[in-house]
This record gives C-alpha cells, structure tokens and sequence, in this order.
C-alpha cells in the first residue's frame, strides 16, 4: 500500500492543482506543503502539521479526517516519542520557573531584612544624635526632631511676677468678662517653645517650658489666679473649652488674670525695660 502522503500528492496533480494554489487559499508555506507531500515532518510541530495536513486534503478533495488518521499510523512511535518529549519539557519549565520563584522570593525576603536593618540602624542613628545633643546642652536645650532632622532649643525659663516688675515695664492692658463660670479649666496648645507661671491662692505655685506642638491641661479652681507666659507667639489657650484668642501672638510676657466673681479676665501686656 502506497504511503498515505503520496497518496495525496497524486490526487492533487490528478486534479491539476498547483502547491502555489493551495499556498495562497490557506496562506500555508509552500515549503510545508512540499515536506507534507514528501513525507518529511520533521520540521512541522505537531499541532500545525495536522492543522495544515487537514487544510491541504480538503483543498485537493481528499478526505481530511482519513488523511490525520493515517497520519497519526504513520508517526506511530514517533508521536508517541513527540508527546513524552513535551511533557518532560513542560516538567523542565515547571521546575525552572519554580527554582525561579523561590529565587526571587530569597532576594525579596533578603531585600526587606536590608531595608529593616537600615532603617533600624538609622533610627538608632537618630536616636543616639538626640541623646548626645541633650547630654551636652543638659537641661538648658532639648532636641526637637523635624522634618529636616533634630535641632536644638535653647530651654526658655519660666517668668514669676518679681521678674515681671524688675526687668519689665507694662505696656498696655484690658479688662474683659467671661461667658465661663467656675470651676475654670484652662487647656494650652503651642506651636513655638514658650514657658509659664501658674499662681492660685489655693494650689501650690506651678511653672514649665512648654515646647513646640505640646499640649496641656492645668489643674481646674475657683479662685482668683494668674498665668505668666514668656511670649504667646504660637499659643491659644483655652478656658472651659471657650478660646481666649485676645491673647495670642505676643512676643512679650503677658499676664492673665482670672476673677471668679463676676467672671472677669485682665489682660496684661509687659515690655523690655529701655
């Protein structure tokens, strides 16, 4: 029995029609057509040459499903062969991109130890800075981190009401009401470094440097009493959740007086002696 092949190359000159045609109605290279026709699929991956195998018997009028069975009789051992080559191929890949993987995710892990360890190292860095800067400067500064690394602030000293009378002169002052009744309760905001004193007939005398963005609540009273602050440039303080933004942006020390019957405030603004 002829080879199936040839077979088909004769049915096709029989029928007067050109490899040429073929070519240009299934835009199939004439050089597969040839090796088709020869027997020589060496060259032709599997999945096409059946593909172009069942294109080239039904262009001719041969039959198309006849031709892929004779030629899967024909390949035999060697499609056989064929299909285990692919599959320990496939295998192969498999194993590449997963040694691949479990190295890309080796480096990543690796890569985001570094970046903890860097940013650790330089935490410690930073922290280790700030700790020097204050032994130097002791309690006279405090570092202050930014967004442009920590500075130092030279520490501002509280101002009592002596001090107010020996190297200051009063340079204006007003009387206001408060629509807050007793108990007060004062809350401090700063934006720059300031300090205060805090004076009650009833609560023992209080001072303190506040610095940049810190915030704090006094002791609630009754009574009269005063608050001394060395500057209110970046201050807003608060009574009974009520701002007293009369008081605020003085570079000077001010004095505030608080009056419970009726409740009263005086606001008092000093200046460097000349």
């Amino acid at each position: 029995m002829a080879q199936f092949y040839k077979e088909l190359k004769e049915l096709r000159e029989s029928r007067e029609i050109s490899l040429e045609e073929i070519s240009e109605r299934t835009k199939i290279n004439v050089q597969y057509l040839i090796a088709i026709e020869e027997g020589d699929f060496s060259d032709i991956e599997t999945p096409y040459l059946r593909l172009f195998l069942r294109a080239y018997a039904e262009e001719i009028g041969g039959d198309s499903q006849r031709a892929l069975e004779q030629l899967d009789s024909f390949m035999g051992t060697s499609r056989a062969t064929f299909i285990a080559q692919n599959v320990v191929a496939e295998e192969e890949t498999e194993e590449e991109h997963e040694s691949e993987n479990k190295t890309l995710d080796f480096l990543s892990g690796k890569k985001l130890r570094q970046d903890y360890i860097i940013g650790f190292i330089f935490s410690l860095i930073l922290i280790f800075t700030i700790l020097i800067f204050q032994k130097i400067f002791n309690a006279e500064s405090k570092a202050v981190i930014t967004q442009n690394g920590p500075i130092l602030q030279k520490k501002v000293e509280s101002i009592s009401s002596q001090d107010l009378l020996k190297n200051y002169m009063l340079d204006r002052s007003s009387e206001e009401l408060l629509s807050a009744t007793p108990p007060f309760f004062i809350k401090i905001k700063t934006l720059e470094q300031t300090a205060y004193t805090f004076n009650n007939d009833t609560l023992p005398p209080a001072s303190n440097t506040l610095y940049a963005n810190q915030e704090i609540d006094l002791n609630s009273f009754i009574n009269a009493s005063e608050l001394i602050f060395t500057s209110t440039t970046g201050l807003s303080l608060f009574i009974n959740a009520n701002e007293i933004k009369q008081i605020s942006g003085y570079e000077f020390p001010l004095r505030l007086v608080i009056r419970p019957n009726p409740p009263s405030m005086a606001i008092q603004r000093y200046k460097p002696l000349p």
